[in-house]
């Protein structure tokens, strides 16, 4: 039992020197692969040193040989940079990558240029780091007296700091030894104050939990079962909510050593195989050791040899590659015991020659006196520093308690002018409430007007949009009745006369028939027109609804060129639509109908015998876009401006033709109503080509 509980602080001293810098074990792959993603050579030195830190720390618990890469990385790119205080945590996360694996020598040579970097740049804080972590190979190495001085000193550099976490480190540290040492009252008195250092700061929760796991070793070792247990498994309940992988290892490893000394064995194998499982993800072999150690002692409360032999055996192997005397003597004396249960008596008795020969070596006694001695000679410096604060304080206080004296009684003098001052002003105050009160008033009539003021000036600015709105829709009516009374009275006064002219006599009927086929053109454009016209007031008056339905564009065409054959004849004007057949349009067949009959009339009007006229379509993105291609004359820009408003002067057809201005705005409107849009690309001398924009679908 005792062999194997002796490596808790190691392990627990393990966890608190990664703490140091940061680092803890909950680094995971997805964390490590996010910030991979962030490292860019093309970012700013002092980026990429911030992210390849975090990299190094990540790598911790996942792969210790990346992490000495990444820390090789910032290490040059800090040097490269002269930032002196990232050089030396450089080489201290290179150490701790081999003192993950165990390799002190490496990590102590690591651990030394680290120090010497931080103590020539006179960076404290690296310094306190970099004694922990050489504390600790020492420790691991068996050399207790050199450890407890390191431990010192850091601790005096981290009060000189006021650096809480460092504080609690050392002391957790400083326990774990009198732990090693058997001491395990002094140890618990040294964990009980790091937990009571962290209540004041509970968010630090890797701390809380490596403090509680701590105090659960000690605990169990005092046979405060009952307490033991409740720590460690507070401890597991941190670790577990943090994913500190090695944490959740080693608060599992202290449940099983509390099971296997209660007796209960076959619930601590289950505690174990969670421990070995978390623990073979780190390949941590001091740890693998004395997990290894523990499960023998299951197996053999469970009296099976066979399994205690092999856990030995392994155990024996994980402690000579961590190069330390104490894991491998409480391997062979756990092995000396497992082969003695096993009548291996030969054996039995080889293995624990070797255990005595090694445990000698160590000087425990020995060790335990200097560590004592050394530490207590610490504790008399630091009483003294008190008792020589304590009189400080003292001598403070009474020259505190002589100018307490003379203030209180300045005070009582300025109490009383005060009072004598409050008098005089009551009646003060209450002529001044009065004024307040009609200062009060005055402002809310001032607020009042100020309100109505500015509802004046909205009313006034609505009553001017107003105004400037209705004159352009005078301007617009204006302009209306005179397109309507020019282009109606026109047609009409000429009937009118030539009726006239026929009863009078100055017409027969041959000279009246020719004028009549002439003025037939004239009746139908009149007739067009006022069938635009109506069809563009309806709209204007909200009559006109669309109702869109699935229409075939080629027939609307088709059925449009044969309505207008008769000018097309006339004209020679070759027309070609060349629309396909199946491709239809969401849109109202009455108003396509419309706008297909304004846009083609009007092609018709402006060209020439022998010109063009071609009907195209194509879909593009859910609509359709259909393309009226004339030869004709084309428009100037001028003209293009104003085609779609009633500011527009149309010109005479190639024939005579007079042109409307409705046309093409209810063209524009009926389109509009139809979710599309209509446009107009024109050249003079080059042709005109309308295209509208229909939704292909509803």
């Amino acid at each position: 039992m005792h062999c194997a509980l002796k490596l808790l602080p190691k392990q627990a001293l393990l966890c608190l020197c990664l703490l140091l810098f940061g680092i803890s074990a909950t680094a995971q792959t997805s964390k490590v692969e996010v910030l991979l993603t962030q490292l860019k050579s093309t970012d700013p030195d002092t980026i990429q040193i911030k992210v390849l830190r975090k990299l190094s720390a990540a790598y911790t618990s996942v792969d210790p040989i990346k992490k000495f890469y990444y820390a090789n990385q910032y290490r040059l790119l800090a040097e490269k940079n002269n930032i002196d205080s990232n050089i030396a945590n450089a080489y201290l996360d290179m150490g701790i990558s081999y003192g993950v694996r165990s390799n002190l020598d490496s990590a102590l040579y690591y651990f030394k240029i680290g120090q010497q970097k931080a103590k020539a740049s006179g960076y404290q804080n690296g310094l306190a780091r970099s004694l922990v972590n050489i504390g600790f190979v020492y420790d691991r190495s068996d050399k207790k007296q050199l450890a407890v001085h390191c431990y010192e000193d850091a601790l005096k550099i981290f009060r000189r700091l006021n650096y809480g976490k460092g504080i609690n480190q050392c002391i957790t540290n400083l326990g774990a030894i009198y732990f090693d040492l058997k001491e395990y009252k002094s140890a618990d008195n040294y964990f009980q104050q790091v937990l009571d250092n962290l209540k004041l700061n509970p968010s630090d929760e890797l701390s809380m939990g490596n403090a509680l796991f701590s105090l659960g070793g000690s605990k169990r070792r005092l046979k405060e079962f009952s307490k033991s247990m409740d720590y460690y498994q507070k401890s597991l309940a941190i670790r577990e909510k943090i994913g500190d992988l090695n944490g959740i290892a080693l608060s599992n490893w202290g449940i099983s050593q509390l099971y296997v000394e209660k007796k209960d064995y076959k619930r601590a194998l289950g505690y174990l195989d969670i421990a070995l499982a978390n623990n073979a993800k780190l390949k941590n072999a001091y740890q693998d050791c004395a997990m290894l150690i523990t499960l023998t002692e299951a197996h053999l409360g469970l009296k099976d040899y066979e399994k205690a032999d092999k856990a030995a055996t392994l155990a024996l192997t994980k402690a000579k590659e961590t190069n330390s005397k104490i894991p491998i003597a409480l391997a062979l004396d756990n092995l000396s015991k497992v082969k003695a249960e096993k009548n291996e008596y030969e054996s039995a008795l080889n293995f624990k020659s070797q255990y005595i020969a090694i445990n000698d070596s160590l000087e425990t006694s020995k060790t335990t006196k200097e560590v004592i001695l050394n530490d207590l000679h610490r504790v008399n410096t630091d009483n003294k520093n008190l008792e020589k604060r304590n009189e400080t304080i003292n001598a403070k206080i009474t020259d505190y308690t002589t100018a307490i004296i003379i203030i209180t009684v300045l005070l009582i003098v300025l109490i009383v002018l005060l009072v004598m001052y409050y008098k005089r002003n009551l009646e003060k105050n209450a002529t001044n409430k009065l004024l307040q009160q009609q200062k009060h008033q005055i402002a809310e009539v001032n607020e009042e007007l100020s309100a109505l003021n500015e509802e004046l000036k909205t009313q006034m600015e609505i009553v001017s949009s107003q105004n400037t709105e209705l004159e352009k829709l005078n301007g617009v009516k204006n302009k209306f009745f005179s397109i309507v009374s020019h282009d109606l009275r026109g047609p009409i006064h000429s009937l009118k006369a030539l009726f006239g002219m026929y009863r009078s006599g100055i017409l027969n009927e041959d000279e009246l028939g020719d004028l009549l086929e002439r003025l037939e053109d004239t009746v139908y454009n009149t007739a067009s027109f006022l069938d635009n016209l109506l069809e563009w007031s309806k709209s204007q008056l909200g009559g006109m609804v669309a109702k869109p339905i699935d229409v075939k564009l080629n027939e609307v065409i088709t059925h449009n060129i044969k309505l207008m054959e008769a000018p097309i004849k006339l004209k020679s004007i070759r027309v070609e639509n060349n629309v396909a057949t199946d491709l239809t349009v969401f849109t109202d067949l009455n108003m396509v109908h419309v706008v297909i009959r304004n846009l083609l009339s009007n092609a018709i009007k402006f060209c020439s015998k022998g010109d063009e006229i071609t009907f195209d379509a194509k879909i593009e993105q859910n609509q359709v876009v259909c393309s009226i291609k004339d030869t004709g004359p084309g428009i100037s820009d001028l003209d293009k401006e104003n085609l779609f408003n009633l500011t527009h002067q149309p010109g005479t057809g190639t024939s005579g033709e007079k042109g409307h201005h409705i046309g093409l705005i209810l063209c524009r409107d009926m389109v509009l109503q139809n979710n599309g849009h209509l446009r107009v690309e024109s050249k003079l001398g080059e042709g005109t080509t309308f295209y509208i924009t229909l939704p292909s679908q509803g």
